[in-house]
């Protein structure tokens, strides 16, 4: 198994590598003029613009309604005992 260090290391770099890529797709990339006439192999790298959007606010439903959950869990062992 990994050491902690190496272990932090990679997710660190991993986390970084797509706040990069999230940030260019939705800070950088609705900026770029491209003419309609090049063939914009960039834009070819990056899913369609609506799941920018989409993605996080699945993920913050997920993690609100999992919190939501443990807390009610929680409670609820505490206030039987």
């Amino acid at each position: 198994m990994a050491s902690n260090a190496l272990l932090g290391k990679l997710i660190l770099a991993l986390t970084l590598s797509v706040f990069a890529y999230y940030f260019f797709w939705v800070g950088v990339l609705p900026f770029m003029v491209i003419d309609s006439s090049d063939a914009s192999w960039i834009h070819s790298l990056f899913p369609d613009r609506k799941f920018a959007f989409l993605v996080p606010a699945v993920f913050g439903v997920c993690f609100i309604g999992g919190l939501s959950v443990f807390t009610l869990y929680h409670l609820r062992s505490v206030k039987q005992n």
